[in-house]
């Protein structure tokens, strides 16, 4: 996946993690469809994740640190109907594993050593 950076200065941290999502979920597309027998033409991804600053500067502590929400569109050229297509991305999101991380709770320890 292509990542569009603000100001040309590298992907942040956070942007990395929506190419992470786009990755995944876009070869989860390319595998189903090809196990299905569908001939793609172009798979785009277009990513957005809502955040408020504030949360990550300290200025409100009421405010998530986090995307506050993540919205994938896909636009897909595929020798498929509507229908297929929206079955091939509904597959590919059951079986991504950062969509799966993204949103379930996941436990994660930070040490020091």
């Amino acid at each position: 996946p292509e990542i569009f950076a603000s100001e040309d200065k590298g992907a942040t941290p956070v942007e990395l993690v929506l190419a992470g999502l786009a990755g995944c979920l876009t070869a989860g597309v390319a595998s189903v469809a090809q196990m299905r027998e569908i001939q793609l033409r172009s798979v785009t991804a277009t990513l957005e994740g809502g955040m408020d600053i504030q949360g990550i500067l300290g200025m409100d502590p009421d405010v998530r640190n986090g995307f506050d929400g993540i919205k994938v569109r896909f636009d897909i050229d595929a020798d498929a109907t509507k229908e297929e297509i929206e079955a091939l991305v509904a597959q590919s999101q059951k079986r991504s594993a950062v969509y799966d991380i993204l949103t379930n709770p996941t436990n994660v320890t930070v040490a020091v050593n």
